[in-house]
């Protein structure tokens, strides 16, 4: 058993280093400055928008199509079956 302990441990793969990030921008023509790339590089990170948030949202009913339907607060309507019925009585 502890021979293949020894084992184990020699096999395990070491950690390699992350490779270095690939640039964002690459210039192909020309020499721009510093200020010139940095004019460049806010231009299109403004453009980009940013990450929205896609959240849930607070549902809004006003001016829904069915408020048209509804009796007004002040109609005799509005009452409900259940006061209907002892009324009646």
């Amino acid at each position: 058993m502890s021979a293949a302990s020894g084992d184990e441990n020699a096999a395990a793969p070491e950690q390699e280093a992350p490779a270095a990030a690939e640039p964002h921008i690459r210039v192909l023509k020309g020499n721009p400055t510093d200020e010139e790339v940095a004019a460049l590089v806010a231009v299109l990170g403004s453009a980009g928008g940013g990450v929205t948030d896609a959240g849930a949202q607070e549902r809004n009913l006003w001016g829904h199509p069915v408020d048209k339907l509804r009796y007004p607060l002040f109609s005799w309507q509005r009452i409900t079956l259940l006061e209907r019925v002892h009324m009646r009585r």
